[in-house]
Parts: structure tokens; sequence; C-alpha cells
């Protein structure tokens, strides 16, 4: 093509046509011009083809993850409700509310242990070293950010520094100084049962634990509702 052009010239110039010359110089210089941009509007186009395969990408892995993540909160939501009721019923037993029947030995079994919450994080790593900018939808973006960094983070920074420790330096400790278990979340018996109902740190620390308890299901429902807002948010920008 270059000698094609090469030829054209050297005939305009050996044949005097100087102004041709000049004008086909010119038209040339515009064509190449032109194919440069067109190149360059091409790699524009592939380069952001392959930005928006990788978004799509992102998106789907963490739409799964967080929808995994639900069965988690979930399970969270369940065993903390039931540690809930177990307790609220012992406390009713041990302050005369209730009447003695052989549930309460699975009630007085069931008060122990908590929960942690476990997020797959490894999709939302990945584009945080990807870049975020990749998710071009400012509020998505903003919204997925804000779950990881301070909902889930919250969350999990509670349970260890403040759930966990109540539970295994105060909780536990007081609740097998009154209860023989037989088989956790299953069966127990008060050692001293004519002392139970004067056991005055057994009763603050249940009631405290109901509080938490009920503290924690909160949360855990919050973090559910804001899952399932980022889940819904990214199939809305999946299906544009």
């Amino acid at each position: 093509m270059i000698l094609f052009f090469r030829k054209i010239r050297q005939s305009l110039l050996s044949e005097g046509k100087t102004g041709k010359y000049l004008k086909y110089a010119v038209g040339e210089i515009i064509l190449v011009v032109i194919g440069i941009l067109i190149a360059v509007q091409i790699n524009n186009w592939n380069n952001r083809n392959q930005l928006e395969d990788l978004e799509i990408k992102y998106l789907i892995e963490i739409k799964n993850s967080l929808q995994f993540d639900l069965k988690d909160i979930q399970f969270n939501i369940d065993f903390n409700e039931s540690r809930l009721s177990s307790n609220e019923i012992v406390l009713q037993y041990l302050n005369k509310e209730i009447e003695y029947s052989d549930s309460l030995k699975f009630h007085f079994a069931n008060m122990i242990f908590t929960t942690r919450t476990l997020p797959n994080q490894s999709a939302y790593e990945n584009l945080k070293s990807r870049g975020l900018e990749i998710i071009t939808s400012d509020s998505l973006r903003q919204n997925i950010t804000s779950l990881y960094s301070f909902s889930f983070h919250n969350l999990i920074d509670f349970e260890k520094q403040d759930d966990n420790s109540f539970q295994y330096g105060i909780f536990i400790p007081e609740v097998t100084k009154a209860f023989k278990i037989e088989a956790i979340w299953e069966s127990a018996e008060p050692i001293d049962g004519q002392n139970l109902f004067e056991n005055h740190q057994l009763k603050n620390v249940i009631t405290t634990n109901i509080f938490i308890r009920k503290f924690m299901i909160e949360n855990y429902y919050a973090l559910k509702e804001n899952v399932e807002l980022t889940i819904d948010l990214i199939s809305q920008e999946l299906d544009k």
C-alpha cells in the first residue's frame, strides 16, 4: 500500500503537477490520521469491553458469595433466637414465674454459646486488588464497600471483643457452676436446686445474656437486610 501511494506521488511530480501533488499529499495525511483515529477507537472499544467483562465477572462472584453469606446469617439468627428463648424461660423459672417441668432440662442446657459471622470475602478482596473503580455505578460501588468494610466488620468486631468475651469469660463459667450439663443444647440439671433461686449472680448474667442476644439478633437482621439489598442492586446492574 505504501509503495502504491509512493508511485502516485512520483508520477505527479514527474509530470510537473505540483498542485495536484500537494492536494494528494494532504489527502494522504488525512487518511493516515483517520486510520490512526479508527485504530485508537477500536482499541478503546476493546478495552471498554474487557472492563465490562471484568465488572460482570466480579459482580457475579460477589453476588454468589453474598447468597452463601445469607445462609450463614440466617443460621446465626436461628441460633441466637433459640438461645434467647431458653434464657428467658430459665429466668422466668428462677424468678418463680413458672413451675418446674422436664422441658426445663433442655433450656438449662440450651442457654450457652454464641455465633460467629464468617463472610466469604475472597471475591471482594479480588475486586479491591484489581480496583474498585471497575464498578461503574457509584451507588453500587459505595454500597458494596460499605457492606464489607462497615457492616460485616463492625458485627464481627462486636462478636469477638464483646459477645465472645462475655460468653466464655463470664456467662458459661457461671452457668456451668449452677447446672450439670449432661449434653450441650439437650439436657442439664441444677447442681444445687435448693439454693438456685437465691443465686443472684446467675440471674444477673442471664439477664445480661438476654440483652446481648436481643442486640445480636437485631444486628443480624440488619446485616441480612443490607446483604439482600446489595444482591438486589447487583442483579439490577447485571440486568442492564
